[in-house]
């Protein structure tokens, strides 16, 4: 084992073991040097889709109708929790932050049903499949750049 310097400024312990209970976003480093079976320690975390985007010149208006329509998916699924920050000042026009419902295990899924659940209301919402895609279409036209990681918020 050894000692790390961590980003907050503390230092830790390097643990041999990392499980991932991805379904429920939790991270469970068990330390197992010198036979120790003992629970190091249980991070709690919420998982994103983090999303940074600088839209075409004169589209950002257009972009924000089409979101509220995806905020009322949301709304009606109860999803809550998107962060959405219209930046002021560096490179990004817009930074917006989506919970992933199934923590980071849902990036797992080769059709993900809380995906289907979301797009199948959305298209019920705008009066079809068809509208529903040219839409999309629509929105991924107003975009000039768009920059897309995935990262989480600690809760512990």
């Amino acid at each position: 084992s050894r000692s790390l310097f961590n980003n907050r400024g503390f230092t830790y312990e390097k643990t041999y073991y990392r499980r991932c209970d991805c379904r429920h976003g939790v991270s469970v480093n068990i330390n197992t040097r010198r036979g120790s079976d003992r629970l190091a320690r249980v991070v709690q975390v919420d998982w994103y889709r983090i999303e940074m985007i600088n839209w075409k010149p004169g589209k950002g208006e257009r972009a924000h109708e089409i979101i509220d329509m995806f905020e009322k998916v949301d709304a009606e699924l109860g999803n809550k929790g998107v962060i959405d920050i219209h930046v002021s000042t560096g490179e990004w026009d817009s930074i917006v932050a989506l919970p992933m419902i199934g923590g980071i295990a849902s990036m797992g899924w080769a059709n993900d049903p809380e995906e289907k659940k979301w797009n199948e209301t959305f298209f019920r919402q705008v009066g079809g499949e068809k509208k529903g895609k040219a839409l999309w279409e629509e929105f991924d036209s107003l975009i000039a750049e768009r920059h897309r990681h995935i990262g989480h918020i600690d809760r512990d």
